[in-house]
């Protein structure tokens, strides 16, 4: 009798025609391949490398914005994409890290490593405070906690001028460590990026675990879940404090970016651009934050590069950054729901199968 033949395997750059895993392993890999470790490597060699020298002050300063706006989109979609709830006031709780940032750094004169963490703390704990009596009911009962508390904390950073200058706005020095100053752009660069990958990192490990796939549980069906034996609320409420805490870092980074801030900084506008992030980027994307992070900022530099054209012609600056939004937005949910990452990943599902596909 003749023996059956065993298939080779596919070189191991390469995919199969199919997704054929045997071990939960398998699945729960960061890289299907080594090409995505050794691409993913590259990218970090050369954004700390080559980057930074490349590029100019205003460069850079886009790049801290952009990364900073990627540490919340990152935060919001463990709290939107993976856990299925919506936040309509990280606005809010991204001022709340840079007004504590900024009190830390320049009354109590700590240092920028101890601020940073202490700032997503501060902004987890009031965000958990707004989210505690409204994850337990129907979710339009979550953003509409948050919108209220966006108003609220916008209100209070306002007119509590002993505490927050008012719109004064409030001053913070530069970094330092070891007597060096780290108040320059690239200096900034590599401590937002730093923290950009290092909660990246992070994230993904969480949603690995058992409570990331809680988290999709409770996404999908709340009551399947709850059969399950998963513990809906605590694990809402640590999603919700979790994504603060992102909001926070973030915020407590872009007060030592910009080296002073007021409160007209953090509105409404700026929770729907955060919500934009992860709409562009696509719902439930790590990589799809920091993509949509680079449409948004982009997108806000356009129009301020055209400010005075528009201005000229009667139209406020505002109102057309705002009807942008909405507009990118919406288009986005109907044409692209999934956003930018579909993309990105049909391109590979596409190499994958070739000539096939």
């Amino acid at each position: 009798m003749k023996q059956a033949q065993v298939s080779k395997p596919f070189p191991p750059p390469f995919y199969s025609c199919g997704g054929f895993k045997t071990r939960y392993q398998e699945e729960l890999n960061r890289f299907q391949t080594p090409f995505g470790r050794r691409f993913m490597v590259t990218s970090i060699i050369c954004l700390f490398g080559l980057m930074p020298f490349i590029s100019n002050d205003y460069i850079l300063h886009l790049l801290n914005i952009i990364c900073i706006y990627a540490i919340v989109g990152v935060g919001l979609n463990i709290l939107t994409g993976y856990t299925g709830q919506l936040s309509l006031g990280h606005g809010a709780f991204f001022g709340i890290g840079a007004y504590t940032g900024a009190l830390l750094a320049a009354k109590a004169g700590l240092p920028f490593f101890i601020v940073i963490p202490i700032a997503g703390i501060a902004a987890s704990m009031i965000g958990s405070i707004f989210a505690l009596p409204a994850v337990r009911l129907k979710p339009i009962y979550l953003p509409t906690a948050t919108l209220a508390g966006q108003f609220i904390v916008e209100y209070i950073l306002l007119h509590w001028d002993s505490l927050t200058g008012g719109s004064k706005g409030l001053a913070i020095p530069a970094p330092t460590l070891a007597g060096l100053n780290l108040g320059g752009n690239l200096s900034l660069f590599y401590i937002t990026a730093i923290c950009l990958l290092l909660l990246a990192w992070l994230t993904n490990n969480l949603l690995r675990s058992k409570i990331g796939r809680a988290f999709l549980a409770i996404r999908q069906n709340e009551r399947a879940a709850s059969a399950m034996g998963i513990e809906i609320f605590p694990l809402k409420l640590l999603a919700f404090s979790v994504s603060s805490f992102f909001a926070g870092v973030g915020g407590a980074l872009f007060a030592y970016n910009t080296g002073t801030i007021t409160p007209t900084l953090f509105n409404l506008t700026l929770s729907m651009e955060f919500f934009a992030v992860i709409i562009i980027g696509g719902i439930g994307s790590i990589s799809g934050s920091m993509v949509g992070a680079l449409v948004i900022v982009s997108l806000n530099e356009i129009l301020t590069f055209f400010t005075g054209y528009f201005m000229g012609e009667g139209m406020p600056l505002m109102s057309l950054h705002e009807f942008l939004l909405g507009l990118v937005i919406v288009m986005f949910m109907i044409f692209k729901p999934e956003g930018l990452a579909r993309i990105w990943r049909d391109i590979k599902r596409g190499f994958r199968r070739w000539p096939f596909s």
